[in-house]
């Protein structure tokens, strides 16, 4: 049992917990979810009292408060989910020099060869899940397993604040009777036709045969089967840029018709994504945008940057740059700003320095350390107050594997 899977239980409902001072705690019915009063509000996380009733992610908020009327509801606080992410990571890197960043409240570890230093894997994930909550005031669900799809299915099988160990000789006794579409990688799709076959459970796939599988589903049918019998050969990316890029993206109150109204969108997602990329420390060599309309088609664009950077003012030359070949005056509904190709190397020095980009720095840092300091909406940008688009709906920090 090498690997470790630690995941944050129902992390931005835990966050608004800890961060209330007292007036919320983890029993209590709360939702961190949008404006109810937009046309777009949703579920974005829940407490586990509200997630007993069916609410999920994703869900929109009229329907979450008709399974639960009396849940609470708070906004988002996204520098406040990375705050304490970038936490988890730092006692999580303590363990093991192997560490898979998944998302923005996950993590992987491989362990092997740590047992010396730190005990077993299964002291190691209960030290792990006492830590985060004495140094966080968070919970995890710790999974150790023989391989990362054991240590994944482990941390799944029990939440909250559980330490769940899934090898080779207790696989078919947990993992078999449990619904197929609890498999990692089977989505709605996959398992509505799983279930056409007749295979319903976990054990029903893998006593499939692969060879049917494959004929159905392609290589993706081997994969299945080989999921469903707890065969997993994946290794740990160890690249020391594991953070592969950073995106934002919002739903507008109402559709934006012109290029003014998308620049303005664009240009709040820009500020957003470039404050990400200095807390990390990372400059971005590709930039791109991504436009979603009232069918829901979408379509996108990027570009690849000459130096990378991240100073807020040249990302969004490029940003408005790539707007102006895309928009050709179809009602927008939803905008996205994402970058990647990132880069932690120092900076190369000019031989005649750059004083606009200086300039561009010296203000990105000042605006930081007042929003760090007074909250985000202290400033604004003039750019960003033609046009009424402040419900956030999607974050996506990091780009998983």
């Amino acid at each position: 049992m090498s690997f470790l899977h630690v995941d944050l239980n129902s992390f931005y409902a835990s966050c608004a917990v800890v961060k209330s001072n007292g007036q919320y705690c983890f029993d209590t019915p709360l939702m961190v979810c949008g404006d109810p009063k937009r046309r777009h509000g949703i579920v974005l996380a829940a407490t586990y009292p509200v997630k007993r009733t069916g609410v999920r992610a994703g869900m929109p908020i009229r329907e979450a408060l008709a399974r639960y009327p009396g849940a609470v509801m708070v906004a988002p606080d996204f520098r406040m989910y990375m705050d304490y992410s970038d936490r988890f990571m730092r006692i999580v890197r303590c363990y093991s020099p192997l560490i898979m960043r998944y998302g923005i409240d996950e993590a992987y570890l491989d362990y092997g060869g740590c047992e010396r230093i730190f005990g077993p894997p299964l002291d190691l994930a209960h030290k792990l899940r006492e830590r985060v909550k004495n140094e966080l005031g968070l919970t995890v669900s710790v999974g150790v397993g023989d391989n990362m799809l054991m240590a994944k299915m482990g941390s799944d099988y029990k939440k909250p604040d559980a330490v769940t160990v899934i090898n080779a000789e207790n696989w078919q006794k947990l993992i078999w009777p449990m619904p197929v579409q609890s498999l990692m990688y089977v989505g709605k799709a996959t398992a509505a036709k799983l279930y056409t076959l007749g295979v319903r459970t976990v054990g029903d796939l893998a006593q499939t045969s692969a060879t049917l599988l494959k004929e159905i589903f392609g290589v993706c049918g081997t994969t299945l089967w080989r999921n469903a019998n707890g065969m997993d050969d994946t290794r740990i990316n160890c690249d020391p840029e594991q953070q592969k890029g950073v995106s934002k993206s919002i739903t507008l109150s109402q559709d934006a018709c012109n290029l003014e109204e998308v620049c303005s969108a664009l240009l709040m997602q820009t500020e957003d994504v470039a404050y990400r990329l200095r807390t990390l420390g990372m400059r971005a060599g590709v930039v791109g945008i991504h436009f979603r309309y009232g069918d829901m088609s979408g379509e996108g664009k990027q570009r690849t940057l000459s130096t990378p950077t991240d100073a807020t003012a040249e990302l969004y030359d490029s940003v408005r740059s790539l707007a102006k070949e895309l928009f050709h005056g179809r009602p927008v509904r939803q905008v996205g700003v994402r970058v990647t190709k990132l880069t932690a190397e120092p900076e190369q020095l000019l031989l005649f320095a750059d004083t606009a980009h200086e300039r561009r720095l010296r203000l990105d840092r000042a605006t930081d350390a007042l929003r760090d300091r007074y909250g985000t909406e202290v400033l604004r940008r003039a750019g960003t107050l033609c046009f009424d688009h402040d419900e956030i709906d999607d974050f996506t920090p990091f780009v998983k594997n």
